[in-house]
């Protein structure tokens, strides 16, 4: 699976669509959760790559309520404020490992928003029942396969010899 998930108006990708659901669903998911706010003031032809994102008077560190996506525009309360927020996107791009969103607004692109999540959190892959095969390497490695149909998910576990002997031993 991917880190970095893109979404673009106007893109002609094939996987534009499932691209902002995998956006959305991360963006939902932070519901409850604090996060970091920074936004940077952009030139028109800057490498984005090189925008400072380090710790400014103006980032802030707040819980996000009700997070929400609804056509191109992404939603949000605030802490103690009775007002939606939203703002429409142009581009947007979700770093997995990083745990960050970068957005480019519609209304304009003089500026760059980044959303983080301040704290480590590991990507959660649920399959119930899957197909499965294993392989014993001659070192005594071994390659586990696991394969969900219905989600098209195909995920391979690479084990040393201690691990499959961990593996062994937790599994009696």
């Amino acid at each position: 699976m991917e880190s970095t998930i893109t979404w673009t108006l106007g893109s002609t990708d094939p996987d534009t669509e499932t691209n902002l659901i995998r956006i959305a669903q991360w963006w939902l998911a932070l519901a409850g959760q604090e996060i970091i706010w920074q936004q940077r003031p952009i030139a028109e032809n800057i490498d984005r790559s090189t925008i400072d994102w380090s710790k400014q008077a103006l980032d802030e560190t707040f819980a996000i309520h009700a997070p929400s996506l609804r056509g191109i525009t992404l939603y949000w309360y605030k802490p103690d404020s009775p007002n939606e927020r939203n703002i429409s996107v142009s581009y947007i791009q979700l770093d997995l490992h990083k745990q960050q969103l970068d957005i480019l607004p519609s209304s304009g692109k003089n500026y760059q928003l980044r959303i983080t999540l301040p704290k480590i959190v590991y990507q959660k892959i649920q399959i119930t029942d899957p197909q499965f095969g294993s392989l014993i390497q001659p070192n005594g490695d071994a390659v586990l396969l696991l394969r969900d149909e219905a989600q098209r998910l195909e995920i391979q576990i690479d084990l040393s010899t201690v691990n499959v002997a961990l593996l062994k031993q937790k599994l009696s």
